[in-house]
């Protein structure tokens, strides 16, 4: 089984967390990921993954990490691996922004645009442990 690594980016602001979504290739609302970059390794594929696909750059918050199964558009299982990045930069351009949107939301919007349970679950468990 092919393994993915992402991550949830964040944004703290005056009234909470809020989370940055972007599309997939079939306009589903994600978390950004890819597949493993052996020379960055697996934080620093996510890391370039949230850079590359959502334009943000920032922060892998080490102690959260996010495990779950995906089935990817060409219908292959997938184990991916999100890591919690906090934002410490939003850029006007990146390399995939003719192709995905994207959007900085509230955790209850981010659960009320995406389809995967799979990464609702994780984005569930991301929001309590910021809560902890």
């Amino acid at each position: 089984m092919m393994k993915q690594y992402g991550a949830i980016p964040y944004v703290r602001e005056d009234d909470g967390i809020k989370v940055v979504l972007i599309t997939s290739a079939s306009g589903y609302w994600i978390f950004p990921k890819g597949r493993f970059e052996e020379d960055l390794g697996k934080q620093g594929t996510a890391e370039e993954e949230a850079y590359e696909e959502a334009g943000v750059k920032g922060k892998i918050r080490k102690n959260n990490t996010y495990r779950t199964k995906v089935v990817i558009k060409s219908g292959e299982r997938v184990h991916l691996t999100l890591y919690a990045l906090e934002v410490k930069t939003v850029l006007n351009k990146w390399p995939e922004a003719g192709r995905r949107k994207r959007k900085i939301v509230s955790l209850a919007k981010a659960e009320e645009l995406m389809d995967s349970d799979a990464l609702k679950g994780c984005l569930r468990h991301f929001f309590r442990d910021m809560l902890a």
